[in-house]
């Protein structure tokens, strides 16, 4: 009799033990459903695509090209290639994250470019995201900082967003914000 009794009690411990990991399992899945923001971090750095050509930089009207000093245009790459590392997406593929410029103009009264770009940045696994940015750049010594709002996606990436600041210099930079996933 002790030992069923013995048995008895040692099996209504392991089925409360088992009912408290599903209600912790549960509180994961609730987590996930919340859409807490994720940090993000990352390293990357700019490749110009010389087939996509150049884009002069204007003033703020967007017509008028910026002039240097010496009289001479500026111009910035039509688009590229990124690459680096980032804490959601591991390794970029660098051939499979392009990024396409869509302005550059010139802010005399702050003395910056500002240059408005969006591409797609693809994950070590293929899974990849779109985004829109916006950098606010120094002619002079090459330094920038900006934001990127990420959109949407495949794969883990479906329906994200989020943001990143970035600071940088020459075509490399860091960026740090989260990430919201709905899945």
């Amino acid at each position: 009799m002790k030992t069923l009794i013995s048995f008895c009690m040692l099996f209504m411990i392991m089925l409360v033990a088992c009912t408290k990991d599903q209600f912790v399992q549960d509180e994961t899945l609730m987590l996930k459903k919340a859409k807490v923001p994720v940090p993000v971090k990352a390293d990357f750095c700019f490749t110009p695509n010389p087939d996509l050509g150049f884009m002069v930089v204007t003033l703020l009207d967007g017509t008028t090209p910026f002039a240097l000093p010496d009289g001479s245009k500026m111009y910035l790459p039509n688009g590229g290639w990124l690459s680096g590392h980032a804490t959601q997406t591991g390794e970029l593929q660098m051939i499979e994250s392009a990024m396409t410029a869509e302005s550059a103009m010139f802010d005399p009264y702050l003395n910056r470019i500002i240059w408005k770009t969006t591409g797609k940045v693809t994950a070590a696994n293929g899974d990849y995201y779109f985004y829109d940015a916006k950098s606010f750049s120094n002619p002079m010594d090459g330094s920038f900082t900006g934001n990127v709002y990420m959109r949407d996606g495949v794969g883990k990436f479906a329906g994200a967003t989020g943001e990143v600041e970035m600071v940088g210099q020459g075509s490399c930079w860091h960026a740090e914000g989260t990430m919201t996933y709905t899945k």
